[in-house]
């Protein structure tokens, strides 16, 4: 699979929210950092359990990708979420590292 296609595939899970399909998606040492590179999550145990409740809670989430750009093995969403329970739209750029076929780092820059 190309990065891309590996980047479109998590983003189905999450709109499905199906958390084995999206962990399967990611290495074993996922690190995920948000905008400053303060680390929010290490490890697949861990994408679970950040992941799991907010699929149980938010059923009707989706993120929708306004514009993605893909550059070796580098894939850069700019992406609005929307449905989730407390009403408010978030906005997000996600950048994904891609090894071995599977996203190994996420840097999350968010708002809302």
């Amino acid at each position: 699979m190309t990065p891309e296609e590996i980047v479109q595939k998590q983003l189905e899970a999450y709109n499905a929210c199906d958390i084995d399909a999206f962990a399967a998606t990611y290495t074993d040492d996922i690190q995920v950092v948000d905008g400053e590179g303060k680390v929010r999550c290490e490890g697949l145990a861990q994408l679970r359990e950040i992941y799991g409740p907010l699929f149980r809670d938010n059923p009707n989430q989706m993120a929708l990708i306004t514009y993605r750009i893909t550059a070796g093995d580098w894939v850069i969403d700019d992406e609005t979420v929307l449905g989730r329970k407390d009403g408010n739209t978030r906005r997000a750029v996600a950048i994904y590292r891609i090894r071995d076929d599977k996203i190994a780092h996420v840097r999350l820059i968010a708002k809302g």
